[in-house]
């Protein structure tokens, strides 16, 4: 593999087109690698200083500067480089993905025991990136109540989901409680928990109406693998990372359609 001094002078006299793609791949290479993220940064700096303005290679080339700026602690160089990456139709998927990681990670709950009235903001839920748009998740105040608006569009065999970080620092959940109601469609939810080793935790089905507040009350002992729901095993509430809520009305039921789910409140213990 070229050293990064020789591979920084070729770029200099490169223009946009296959050479750019090969630098790239070699400073992402170099990087997975163990290499500094600073040296990946720097190449990732000259591509985009010789990549014109409108071609689409740019938009990959700022989605992994930003990544590496994430991966350095520049946060805000990072959260940059990955807005301007947006601008490129080819760019855009992945780019949602780290943004909603990076916010989700930034607004992460920190300690327990924790309610949340989503007074002020839709904190700490983030929308999920696989399907809709960001502004899909809002405050909303109907009947005196205010509360967060999750819209989705339930479509055959489709799922989505709003998730938060945890940062517990060591310290247990034992059980999560939220209140909630559907708008226009009977919706089917699962609640589901990640911890630090990747695992997989999962509720039973939830039925959520549209014509009152349902209380969902969830002590960890209602969770089960999620890749084997006959093993006993529960999560410990150690070391657990993301809580996921995700809809999976299209799989459980025939209805189809907008609805929005809505959140009064969120309660960790």
């Amino acid at each position: 593999m070229l050293s990064w001094g020789v591979l920084l002078l070729g770029l200099q006299a490169q223009a946009g087109g296959p050479e750019n793609w090969s630098s790239a791949y070699d400073a992402r290479l170099g990087q997975a690698m163990g290499a500094k993220t600073s040296d990946a940064i720097a190449i990732y700096e000259a591509l985009i200083a010789q990549i014109p303005q409108g071609h689409e290679q740019r938009g990959d080339v700022l989605y992994w500067l930003g990544r590496a700026r994430w991966s350095s602690g520049d946060v805000e160089g990072a959260r940059r480089s990955l807005e301007s990456a947006s601008r490129y139709r080819g760019a855009r998927a992945q780019v949602r993905l780290l943004l909603g990681r990076m916010d989700a990670e930034k607004h992460a709950i920190d300690r327990v025991p924790l309610t949340v009235d989503f007074s002020a903001s839709t904190e700490p839920w983030v929308r999920g990136w696989d399907r809709g748009r960001s502004a899909d998740l809002s405050l909303s105040e109907e009947e005196d109540v205010r509360s967060v608006k999750w819209t989705t569009e339930v479509e055959e065999a489709e799922v989505d989901f709003l998730v938060f970080g945890l940062k517990l620092d060591g310290a247990p959940l034992t059980s999560v409680q939220i209140t909630v109601r559907s708008e226009r469609l009977q919706g089917r939810y699962r609640l589901l928990l990640e911890d630090e080793q990747g695992r997989l935790w999962t509720t039973p089905v939830q039925s959520v109406p549209t014509d009152r507040w349902t209380t969902l009350d969830l002590p960890l002992s209602d969770f089960v693998r999620a890749d084997d729901p006959t093993d006993s095993r529960h999560p410990s509430g150690w070391g657990l990372k993301w809580v996921v809520l995700r809809d999976v009305t299209a799989l459980h039921t025939d209805q189809r359609g907008e609805n929005a789910l809505y959140i009064d409140e969120l309660t960790l213990k």
